[in-house]
């Protein structure tokens, strides 16, 4: 049970590389030079929008953030919404993803 449980939760974990389809929008949609990408790292969790399901996406330097706040997980920037360069959403339904860039982010 417990095994099956891991399993179901997506998000909590720890930070990871950037997914293949938040990597491809940054730098197709928003015009990111792949180059600054490679440092960044990226915590992930499920939500809702408008009733749909929705990974939600924070992106953030590791580096500069190993000195100032332990990130484990998604909630982990809450109190240190200065860390994160991008955030965003992939909607599950329609594949749609929706990212910004954070004011004032690195």
């Amino acid at each position: 049970m417990v095994c099956k449980m891991k399993w179901l939760w997506i998000g909590g974990e720890e930070p990871k590389d950037l997914p293949q389809w938040a990597y491809h929008h940054l730098v197709t949609a928003l015009g990111i030079n792949p180059d600054l990408l490679v440092k960044l790292k990226c915590v992930e969790q499920v939500g809702f929008f408008e009733g749909s399901p929705v990974t939600q996406i924070r992106i953030f330097d590791s580096e500069v953030a190993q000195g100032m706040a332990e990130i484990r997980d998604f909630a982990s920037l809450d109190d240190h919404p200065d860390l994160i360069h991008y955030e965003g959403q992939l909607e599950k339904k329609n594949g749609k993803i929706v990212m910004w860039r954070r004011q004032g982010a690195g």
